[in-house]
């Protein structure tokens, strides 16, 4: 497959200094980056119209198997339809790559391994399995309950998160503070020992793998650090000083979800959410601003996907990011913290053809990304989108719809 007339933005293309290019993909890769030869589209070639190719998106914090709005089914294969369902979404807004913060029944694993077979279509996927925390979540509710093993001591981390990794979980997933709105109705405080972390951390790395920590509050934020976690999930209460001491750690990154945090509906003026989500924002922004690499992630379950966008808006106009820098997280930044730095996240030879085209130059207007991509490419293949070819159109299982 050829893609013609495609716009390039350097930053995410490896600085080629090409701004319209010919793009070849072979064997699920891209094979080729030429100058764009200005010739019309030929057999299994693709117009592309000199509209902007971005690498395929990624959300570093999704739930694939939570329903918001809805009742999530009682029994197994109605919540792997759902799921099944849920990744097509995730496909139409061009994410191409997810990680999993904790599905029921561990069907985020079996999705990946579906995916990974060819026998579902969608984005590449990593997976937890299931969240690890203590009794206190239990009061939460059946929801939480759904995607969370209980541990109280440090032996019971230890032999829950080898269980999680022993059921194909690529990384292990904890639960270091309360959830966003008990922080936003009283003191947030750590809900794991240090010893319970460091056992999570130790299970992980012995198995290759790392620890991702739910994390509000300041002290369960400054105690995953001190424990060896790699990624501090939300951070929404992060300081000056946890924010220096990051900047001094190698391989350890926040990433902030703030589309969850956007308002639904009428909100309140002064109520304790919004004051919630203005306090992140200005944390997110004190972090940016002290040039820690975030990656991107939106804490959004498969009944809210259409929020995807408001995680560009308020890193936009709520946290002051540059719209490159934007593009930056959801793409480069988040491959290289989810460990795929070298496979995808960039449009580079070599790498796998993870593709999106927008109408429009997100650069240096992040709203384009409001729309849906005009063609979603996963590892070689056209999931979504019907360019001008010079063959005859393929079919491809959605038509933007």
């Amino acid at each position: 497959m050829k893609l013609r007339n495609c716009r390039l933005i350097p930053e995410l293309s490896g600085m080629n200094p090409l701004r319209l290019a010919d793009i070849e993909l072979d064997g699920g890769k891209i094979s080729r980056i030429q100058a764009a030869a200005g010739q019309p589209a030929g057999p299994d070639e693709f117009d592309c119209g000199g509209k902007t190719l971005l690498p395929g998106l990624f959300d570093l914090h999704a739930h694939v198997s939570l329903r918001s709005g809805r009742e999530v089914p009682e029994d197994g294969m109605n919540r792997l339809l759902d799921a099944m369902e849920t990744v097509q979404e995730y496909t139409k807004r061009g994410i191409t790559t997810i990680r999993d913060c904790g599905s029921t029944l561990h069907l985020a694993i079996a999705l990946r391994n579906a995916i990974g077979r060819g026998i579902v279509k969608g984005p590449r996927v990593q997976a937890c399995g299931y969240m690890l925390g203590p009794q206190s979540m239990y009061m939460l509710g059946r929801v939480y309950m759904t995607v969370m093993d209980i541990v109280n001591t440090e032996g019971e981390m230890l032999a829950a998160a080898r269980k999680q990794l022993a059921l194909g979980a690529d990384f292990v997933k904890i639960y270091a503070s309360d959830s966003a709105s008990q922080c936003a109705q009283k003191s947030p405080k750590a809900i794991l020992r240090r010893e319970e972390i460091r056992a999570a951390v130790e299970a992980a790395e012995m198995a290759g793998s790392y620890v991702a920590a739910h994390a509000h509050s300041l002290d369960s934020i400054r105690l995953c650090l001190q424990e060896g976690v790699r990624t501090i999930e939300h951070a929404s209460l992060i300081d000056e000083a946890a924010i220096r001491a990051l900047k001094g750690m190698e391989d350890v990154y926040l990433v902030p979800t703030l589309a969850v945090t956007a308002p639904k509906g009428e909100e309140e003026t002064g109520s304790i959410k919004s004051m919630m989500r203005q306090k992140t924002m200005e944390n997110i922004s004190r972090a940016y601003q002290a040039g820690l690499k975030l990656g991107f992630g939106t804490d959004l379950s498969n009944g809210d996907l259409s929020g995807f966008y408001q995680e560009f808006e308020l890193r936009k106009n709520g946290c002051g990011m540059s719209s490159i820098d934007i593009l930056l997280q959801a793409t480069r930044y988040s491959a290289q913290i989810a460990g795929l730095g070298g496979v995808t996240g960039e449009i580079r030879e070599g790498l796998a053809a993870d593709l999106i085209l927008v109408d429009g130059n997100p650069d240096e207007d992040i709203s384009v990304m409001k729309q849906k991509p005009l063609a979603v490419i996963q590892g070689g293949e056209m999931l979504i989108g019907a360019l001008q070819s010079g063959s005859p159109q393929i079919w491809c299982w959605d038509k933007r719809s």
